[in-house]
């Protein structure tokens, strides 16, 4: 998205079509060991040489990092302007200087390879500078606004697909002479599993509008990612004892569901970070 908006033309002609079809890969390089939430905080670092800039420093969970064409790189550029002295860079892989140091293990999400990067003396020519000096705060904010509005869509499904799941298997299997879901305590579970999802779908859909009229949403786009990643986990959660033993089996791949869920509150922004959000833009 910040290519999109804020990208030279020269910069999308280069690089969006490959990311559009999927012969490039993209990756954002923005958390640090020691700068998480705190994003800002950033201790890689720009300095304009010529006409490149050269960057130091490391990034941490870098989502496609192992597999990536393209990084987008934050770096301090100005430490004594605060956030408004970052910037933004496209960096290439096998740039000279920049290393994938090591592909990290995930407990879940494991389809989505995540590495540490570092970069020691890496040029990037000026005309990878994305936007202007100094605007890659900003950048990130907006970026951050759509992301966290729609990145959990596919969660939706997959609660969708439990509840499906769940209310076939409470039809299905029989205990003390009846199916499961004539059991309250069971038919209480599906019935929270439904009203999660479409809370969940209602909430997806509105954030989506307001960003397609052009609208803020930053309070929306907070709120719909806190809702549905904790949704989320408690849907696999109420599968998983719905299920039973067989719910904790492997096999049946409930527990798979959750350990993907669980990482949806803490990637984009942890809960307790659009907890803050939420608050300072109410109160």
């Amino acid at each position: 998205t910040p290519l999109v908006y804020s990208g030279s033309e020269a910069q999308k002609k280069k690089y969006l079509p490959g990311l559009c079809d999927g012969t490039l890969i993209g990756g954002n390089a923005m958390s640090e060991p020691n700068s998480g939430s705190d994003a800002f905080s950033l201790a890689t670092t720009a300095v304009k040489k010529g006409s490149n800039y050269i960057l130091n420093g490391s990034k941490i969970f870098v989502t496609n990092g192992p597999i990536a064409d393209l990084l987008m790189v934050f770096a301090t550029l100005d430490k004594a302007r605060g956030p408004n002295g970052i910037s933004a860079f496209l960096v290439e892989k096998d740039s000279p200087g920049m290393n994938v140091a090591r592909k990290l293990d995930k407990m879940g999400l494991r389809t989505s390879p995540m590495a540490e990067v570092f970069f020691e003396n890496c040029e990037v020519p000026e005309e990878n500078l994305l936007g202007k000096e100094g605007t890659g705060a900003s950048q990130f904010t907006w970026a951050m606004t759509w992301e966290r509005g729609c990145i959990l869509a596919s969660a939706v499904g997959s609660m969708q697909r439990s509840l499906e799941r769940c209310i076939r298997y409470a039809k299905e299997r029989r205990q003390f002479g009846q199916p499961i879901g004539k059991f309250q305590l069971v038919a209480s579970k599906i019935v929270d599993m439904k009203l999660r999802v479409e809370s969940a779908r209602h909430m997806l859909y509105h954030c989506a509008w307001l960003r397609g009229q052009g609208k803020s949403a930053y309070l929306e786009a907070a709120m719909t990612k806190l809702h549905i990643s904790d949704c989320w986990v408690k849907c696999c959660e109420d599968a998983i004892q719905i299920h039973g033993g067989y719910g904790y089996m492997t096999e049946y791949e409930l527990e798979r569901e959750l350990r993907d869920a669980i990482g949806s509150r803490l990637y984009s922004g942890t809960s307790e970070m659009q907890r803050n959000i939420i608050a300072s833009l109410l109160l």
